[in-house]
């Protein structure tokens, strides 16, 4: 089990690694060292858009939906040496950046995938299907072209990349059920 000291050397050794290993690295520590508590943080926003992109999209932070938020907080500023902003903590010397934006999990706890890195530690990270439904919600009734914004673009890539693998009907009743089924209907057509 990874422990607050664990937490201090990872940080150490984790400032000259590319970011998005740092991001993985760190993420999995902090799952592992939450564990312990009953807590199982996932991994939602940029930095699953990035997994499910294999590094093409880049994020600046690690957003996790999770319980345990003043658990986070104090561990994060009290014994790592974060800064806490109004929604997020950052660590300077690293440029990690730590978000938790619920406890909700906007999508099937099912779905989970669980990702086991080299070093055996695992992160949690949302569903493929639960996240481009996710960026697509952000789209469909905010911006008057929803086709032409860059998050429908990332949302059409991980189709392209996960087609094989998804659950293409849980895609589309997800889809249908959130009023956004007309920004996915092409897409078979455009593949097949």
């Amino acid at each position: 089990m990874t422990t607050v000291n664990d937490l201090k050397r990872a940080l150490k050794s984790l400032e000259n690694k590319p970011k998005f290993e740092r991001q993985l690295e760190f993420a999995a520590l902090l799952t592992d060292y939450f564990k312990k508590k009953g807590i199982k943080p996932i991994v939602v926003g940029g930095l699953s858009v990035e997994i499910y992109t294999r590094n093409d999209y880049h994020t600046h932070d690690i957003d996790f939906v999770s319980d345990g938020w003043h658990l986070f907080d104090h561990l994060l500023t009290q014994n790592l040496g974060f800064t806490r902003t109004e929604r997020a903590w950052y660590h300077l010397d690293t440029e990690i950046a730590v978000e938790i934006p619920s406890n909700y999990l906007e999508g099937n706890e099912d779905r989970v995938y669980e990702i086991i890195l080299p070093d055996g530690k695992n992160i949690y990270v949302i569903g493929v299907e639960d996240i481009i439904i996710h960026r697509l919600e952000g789209v469909a009734f905010s911006v008057q072209f929803p086709e032409e914004d860059e998050d429908y673009e990332w949302a059409y890539r991980m189709f392209l990349i996960h087609k094989e693998d998804m659950d293409i009907d849980y895609l589309i009743e997800q889809a249908k059920q959130k009023n956004i089924y007309y920004l996915i209907e092409k897409w078979w057509q455009e593949t097949n």
